[in-house]
């Protein structure tokens, strides 16, 4: 399907999500940025990450049906560890998930949906930044810069910019401010 000249691969496709899952998912990142020691910790933290980014259509969130322990076990984690880093996670200020369980009201059925913010806004400012250089804009940084800014700014914590079409000297300005933190 296209959207406005370009597809959702164009916009978020793998090779577009994997080096912002990578850094997401780096043992120094999530050591650094947020505060998970052990590398057990961070091996689960990195298959959420994972699974909430698998692909162009999941935006920082997995949906499961079932409980909790359906997602642990999709996931291929421990449910009682994996149910103890969630609950530590979503109580952080600012939260580095939210998860919610739900029951349908018609079915019954139960779904869990857990969201991991940062990654949501990174991934739809990856896309929304994309969508200029789609529409032929000029005088914009290109994908190859995107990237760049991204990986950047997600390795010191920093959330995306407010501006999705960026001037090559704005990115340059933001990428050595997060470089000299």
């Amino acid at each position: 399907m296209a959207f406005g000249g370009c597809s959702r691969g164009d916009l978020l496709g793998s090779a577009v999500r994997r080096p912002l899952i990578e850094v997401f998912a780096d043992p120094a990142t999530a050591s650094r940025v947020f505060g998970l020691r052990g590398a057990s910790v961070q091996d689960r933290w990195g298959r959420l990450v994972r699974a909430c980014a698998d692909s162009p259509t999941a935006l920082g969130f997995v949906q499961v049906d079932g409980s909790m322990k359906n997602l642990a076990g999709r996931l291929g984690v421990d449910d009682d560890q994996f149910l103890r880093n969630l609950r530590t996670w979503g109580a952080r200020r600012p939260p580095i998930v939210a998860a919610t369980e739900s029951k349908g009201k018609k079915d019954g059925k139960a779904s869990v949906i857990v969201q991991i913010p940062l990654l949501s806004a990174w991934l739809l400012w990856t896309a929304d930044s994309r969508s200029v250089v789609h529409r032929g804009m000029q005088g914009f940084i290109g994908p190859e810069r995107i990237r760049q800014v991204a990986v950047t700014l997600i390795a010191h914590g920093d959330p995306p910019p407010a501006e999705r079409a960026l001037l090559p000297l704005d990115a340059d300005r933001l990428i050595r401010l997060a470089s000299s933190r």
